[in-house]
């Protein structure tokens, strides 16, 4: 059976299952990119003789290069596609590098090492380069690659690198975590309360922990790559749980609440005796300013800002 495409499932899934199945593949990633184009470095998409799953960006680009694709003969090389306002029937102007990668049944074991790492939220770091593809369970944290006389190579970072922790598991973090879920987040969900049906019937998480609210520290990840969002629920635990979080390392520290509520809690938490330059970092109240009131509509706010800040939109 031919590997058919279905949009609910993963390139890589759909790239084992073409192999599997004794039909060659090829998959087309961004190695490289330059200039306002529709897919960035490490966008990549599977093409079939009949079928494609992912995505380079779509448009005049993503169809050429899937033809390509499908007409390439040989082993991995490059290709670029130069975006011009005028030449492609698009707003792009900019430059993107394609690796094109033929894949066949002996590099079953890979793709299928690369689907077991995805689905059990791990990391690992993918290789390309003119021997064909390659992973390892390590994570590389930044996209590389190199292209000279001697020849080409790119690693890339795969798996959930980003962590999102919501402390507090009503329906605001059941709504975030659904959103989130879309995103390449691994999504945990921490409260104190052991009988609380929407964190229950949260199926988008990761992880979910009762917790004592006095060890929260204890219970949040560390490092650029760890994204926090308080929401409790009482201004008590949003102040017990914020202090505690104060002194970490995160690249996003947010409180939800209304502006009385935030100046009414940090007029409290400065009295205590909190670190002035610690709070000022603090995100508060989150979310981009988009008239939300429903559990929602919150989440895309609070969404909004977090994906802003990862992608260098909002500071």
């Amino acid at each position: 059976m031919k590997a058919q495409p279905d949009t609910k499932i993963d390139p890589w899934r759909f790239a084992l299952h073409a192999v599997d199945s004794g039909e060659p593949a090829t998959v087309v990633m961004v190695v490289e990119h330059s200039g306002s184009v529709p897919g960035v470095t490490g966008t990549f998409v599977v093409v079939t003789a009949d079928g494609q799953s992912g995505t380079v960006g779509g448009g005049v680009a993503e169809h050429a290069i899937v033809e390509r694709a499908r007409r390439h003969r040989g082993g991995p090389s490059l290709a670029e596609f130069v975006h011009t306002e005028d030449g492609d029937g698009s707003l792009c102007n900019g430059v993107q590098q394609f690796s094109i990668v033929p894949l066949a049944r002996p590099d079953g074991e890979t793709l299928r090492t690369i689907v077991e790492i995805l689905r059990g939220g791990r990391t690992g770091t993918l290789r390309l380069d003119p021997s064909g593809i390659g992973v390892t369970e390590s994570a590389a944290l930044d996209p590389k690659f190199v292209h000279s006389d001697e020849g080409w190579s790119f690693t890339h970072p795969i798996g959930l690198l980003d962590t999102l922790t919501i402390v507090g598991g009503g329906h605001v973090a059941l709504a975030l975590s659904r959103l989130m879920a879309t995103l390449p987040f691994r999504i945990s969900v921490l409260d104190n309360r052991s009988d609380l049906e929407t964190m229950a019937s949260n199926p988008f998480a990761h992880r979910k922990e009762v917790v004592d609210y006095d060890e929260i520290d204890t219970h949040v990840p560390e490092g650029e790559h760890s994204w926090v969002v308080v929401m409790t629920h009482g201004h008590a635990h949003d102040r017990e749980v914020t202090e505690r979080l104060l002194g970490l390392d995160l690249r996003y520290l947010g409180l939800m609440g209304s502006a009385s509520k935030v100046k009414t809690l940090f007029a409290r938490m400065t009295a205590s005796g909190c670190d002035a330059e610690a709070l000022a970092r603090l995100r508060t109240p989150i979310g981009v300013p988009i008239g939300s009131h429903t559990p929602e509509e919150i989440a895309v706010s609070i969404a909004a800002e977090i994906i802003g800040i990862r992608n260098g939109a909002l500071d």
